[in-house]
């Protein structure tokens, strides 16, 4: 496999889809290489019905899950860590100590530096510092990744990954808070009320960063909500998510946010592009 191109670190399956699933097939169909790295397995995730798993089995689910809907975006170099998910924040899987919430950064930053210095990534893209909605294992990626992506720059850190390797971009995916609140209030004025996961509050209080990325995904909508309905176990079928009206749904998915975090953005504009200055 080539190297170069995108290397993507997100916490759970289904993550990857809902932040980046258009940009990652608009590469993949240019045969740009790109490295999907989940840390656990979503283990602790909810169960939507009808799907057959259970608390013991759903991380085998959730894995296959993610390889289905990479394989839908035309990704194929899927790799996992061996981290247990930490559930909800304030939950008592926080202390696991399997978790990744428990993990030594260590322990979690070495890895990364070596899929790193093997994929010579043209771009890493994890969370923001928020993670999203305040997930303590999206949290604990974005500090990990960002670390990891430092670290394979430096040859006096984890000599054993391999030859130093300085990425040339850093990207924290970002949702955009204010499309997520104006998608609510048209959702409750057609009668349907929407909840970020855990609820909504709070969010506008997490530390958050400014898109300077957009890139529209339009054309890749439907591949992206199939690669999306491939998460069976998490999309219960009541959920407003789901069910989201088709006119709505296209505006929300048909653009992905990101904040390039290394090299900072300058000139004003907003770029297009992970893998170049294009604006």
């Amino acid at each position: 496999m080539p190297t170069g191109g995108l290397v993507a670190i997100f916490a759970h399956p289904d993550d990857e889809t809902f932040g980046l699933g258009g940009t990652m097939a608009t590469y993949a169909d240019r045969g740009i290489p790109i490295t999907m790295v989940c840390a656990t397995r979503g283990e602790v995730g909810e169960i939507a019905p009808g799907t057959g798993a259970t608390p013991e089995t759903l991380g085998e689910f959730r894995e296959q899950e993610l390889r289905d809907a990479m394989a839908i975006l035309g990704v194929s170099d899927v790799r996992f860590l061996e981290f247990r998910d930490s559930g909800m924040k304030g939950t008592p899987e926080n202390d696991d100590p399997r978790s990744l919430n428990m993990a030594p950064a260590e322990l979690v930053v070495e890895p990364l530096v070596h899929v790193i210095r093997e994929r010579q990534p043209d771009a890493v893209v994890t969370w923001d510092a928020s993670g999203g909605y305040g997930h303590p294992d999206h949290i604990a990626v974005h500090h990990h990744a960002t670390a990891a992506y430092h670290a394979a720059a430096d040859a006096g850190q984890f000599a054993a990954g391999g030859p130093a390797w300085r990425s040339p971009r850093l990207f924290y995916n970002v949702i955009p808070i204010d499309e997520f609140m104006k998608l609510g209030e048209e959702l409750r004025a057609r009668g349907v009320t929407l909840e970020a996961p855990g609820g909504t509050e709070g969010l506008a209080d997490l530390p958050r960063v400014a898109p300077n990325c957009v890139i529209d995904v339009t054309a890749q909508f439907d591949r992206k909500r199939r690669a999306l309905l491939t998460h069976r176990t998490q999309m219960n079928p009541d959920d407003p998510f789901v069910n989201l009206p088709d006119d709505l749904a296209r505006r929300f998915f048909g653009r992905e946010y990101f904040h390039r975090a290394s090299p900072p953005v300058s000139g004003g504009g907003m770029l297009r592009d992970l893998l170049d200055d294009t604006r």
